[in-house]
């Protein structure tokens, strides 16, 4: 088998075994601890731009799936229709998927969506090396040489739709709602619907209410800075004013948290996988969630207003805000939970609860 690099902006140059698509691949290298959904997490649009490194073991094991849709715009099985991280790190690769759903291997799947990989590399020295030093920009080489440039240009907005897309529930009198699309898992697609609500997914940059009447507004998970998707805060501004029911997910939580007047900020490393704590403030209850993202809220700097609804029992940081009166809540964890654990599905029931509207002044 070919022979290729993993090169860092730091001056390492790590050696490998190359398998998928023959190209070269540049990006943020980043980990995660999952042990299940290789598939979904590539598919996700959140890693776009990403080199993603697995440190499980056995990635590619049970192959991938054919693709399977619920409706024409969305995926029963994948969290997109395509692979957006831009390249694939494993310890090792298994040459036979063993799961009767296998249509084809993991390392074919990324030579037809064009995404290279790098095997044989020693995943958990590279990733004790990310959470010393932080994340590294990287690029995925067939050739010794290393890169006189590391610079990534992406439009983080294309991992949007561009026009309006519904999904519809089958009670002819279900409730609708809006979903921004930042880059949005088709996991919270499918959960909506799982909900009863008829679902209109609307562009970042495009505020639902000049679209049509809806009964909630939610804000999906997306890649990137937050700082970077300023006409999505208008917009959510906007909404905040007109005191409909308002979830923020991942992303969608810190767009929220800087449209209320909070602060962003860089983590050094990240937190990504199926496998990570967080605790209710409210009831002090313990969840296992699903996460990804590299950028975090300031707790410091939230309005006294809102409360701190979740906390991340690893290195308390914030992982969610609320303001029941106002009908207003956010999660910086996955709770469609695809892959991972479903015990945090309740958080969308929250659209559907009762609480009085909003009063007074929600940024003091």
């Amino acid at each position: 088998m070919e022979t290729a690099y993993l090169h860092l902006a730091d001056g390492t140059s790590l050696v490998g075994t190359a398998f998928g698509y023959h190209g070269e691949a540049r990006g943020e290298v980043v980990f995660s601890t999952a042990m299940t959904g290789y598939d979904q997490s590539l598919t996700d649009p959140s890693f776009a731009n990403q080199i993603l490194v697995f440190t499980y073991p056995l990635v590619g094991n049970y192959g991938v799936a054919r693709p399977q849709f619920n409706d024409k715009h969305l995926l029963a099985n994948f969290e997109s229709e395509k692979i957006w991280a831009s390249g694939v790190v494993l310890s090792s690769l298994p040459e036979l998927p063993s799961h009767y759903q296998s249509e084809v291997s993991f390392a074919d799947w990324l030579t037809v969506h064009k995404i290279p990989g790098i095997a044989r590399i020693d995943t958990r020295a590279l990733t004790i090396k990310l959470r010393a030093h932080g994340v590294l920009a990287g690029t995925i080489s067939r050739s010794q040489k290393r890169p006189h440039s590391f610079a990534t240009p992406f439009q983080y907005s294309d991992v949007s739709c561009t026009t309006e897309i519904t999904y519809k529930s089958k009670p002819a009198n279900a409730p609708h709602i809006a979903l921004i699309d930042c880059g949005v898992k088709h996991g919270i697609v499918r959960q909506l619907l799982r909900l009863g609500f008829t679902v209109t997914r609307v562009p970042w940059n495009v505020n639902p209410l000049d679209v049509g009447k809806f009964g909630a507004v939610v804000v999906s998970n997306g890649p990137g800075d937050p700082k970077d998707w300023g006409e999505t805060i208008a917009s959510i501004k906007k909404i905040i004013t007109k005191k409909i029911p308002l979830l923020g997910i991942c992303l969608g939580h810190q767009l929220l948290s800087l449209a209320i007047g909070a602060d962003t900020y860089k983590l050094k490393y990240g937190h990504r996988g199926v496998n990570q704590p967080v605790q209710d403030e409210k009831t002090r209850k313990c969840y296992i969630t699903s996460q990804n993202h590299g950028f975090a809220v300031a707790t410091k700097t939230i309005p006294s207003t809102f409360d701190r609804w979740f906390t991340n029992l690893n290195d308390g940081t914030n992982e969610g805000i609320s303001h029941d009166q106002a009908r207003i809540w956010s999660t910086q964890f996955h709770p469609e939970g695809e892959p991972g654990p479903f015990d945090t599905t309740f958080v969308f029931s929250r659209l559907l609860s009762g609480h009085s509207r909003a009063s007074g002044n929600l940024y003091k």
